[in-house]
């Protein structure tokens, strides 16, 4: 469906950009981060936040799979396509309007 670079977060490990991936799909999404690796399929997905910062926009997913940390997120300058990606796989963003 889509991949996007940026960086990303899960657990307490992150990786700035280029060195986040992100790949969307109809039936999950992958977060690489160079050392640690996310998949998490769709139905284990609760929900996906949207967030703007000063500087990036950030992507938090909350989900239910026990094997993989909590704190799964990924960061990029370009949410647009981002936003787009997850539209057309099924996926509803909840734009949470707090600031980081």
């Amino acid at each position: 469906m889509g991949e996007h670079i940026g960086g990303g977060k899960i657990g307490m490990v992150s990786s700035s950009w280029p060195f986040g991936k992100l790949s969307i799909n109809y039936d999950g999404i992958n977060l690489n981060i160079g050392i640690r690796d996310a998949q998490l399929k769709k139905e284990d997905i609760q929900s996906v936040l949207f967030r703007r910062g000063l500087i990036n926009k950030r992507f938090i997913f909350i989900h239910e799979n026990k094997k993989i940390k909590k704190v799964v997120e990924f960061w990029t300058f370009s949410p647009d396509p981002v936003l787009a990606d997850f539209r057309v796989a099924g996926y509803f963003v909840n734009e949470d309007k707090s600031r980081l």
